[in-house]
């Protein structure tokens, strides 16, 4: 039998938190995981602009990773957090009236200035990072040979 070194795709993950939680488990199992794109999420880039991150693993330990990820409790149950939801936007909501209250002094000073405050106010909101929420994709060998 020739063992394979070669890394091979177990999961494409939208976001970071999940992703941290797969590695960890495949780690703690002594499966060889690599998380590619990791990096990038250190300087607020959205990794579901990048294509989310790829976790990848050894072709010999492609099974056995599976077969870890299979046995986890709840895995592959997915809701949407509305909780989540909420908070970013009672956080927006929260952005947008501090940025309004530091304009509404300059718009009643000078009423010219009221049109492109209007619109930075809004602008403003879209520098804001989010995690994701989305369904992950898996490459699990649900075949069971070991």
């Amino acid at each position: 039998m020739i063992v394979s070194d070669q890394m091979i795709p177990i999961a494409i993950i939208n976001s970071r938190s999940e992703t941290m939680v797969v590695a960890s488990l495949l780690d703690a199992a002594g499966i060889l995981v690599h998380i590619g794109g990791y990096n990038h999420a250190a300087v607020s880039i959205c990794p579901l602009a990048l294509g989310g991150f790829r976790l990848t693993v050894p072709a010999f330990q492609h099974v056995q990773a599976s077969a870890v990820i299979l046995d986890t409790p709840g895995f592959g149950e997915f809701s949407y957090s509305y909780a989540l939801r909420r908070a970013v936007v009672k956080f927006l909501l929260l952005w947008v009236g501090i940025i309004a209250l530091l304009a509404i002094p300059r718009i009643l000073y000078d009423p010219e200035f009221w049109i492109p405050s209007l619109v930075i106010i809004p602008l403003s909101v879209l520098g804001i990072p989010v995690n994701p929420q989305g369904h992950s994709e898996y490459f699990l060998d649900v075949s069971g040979e070991a």
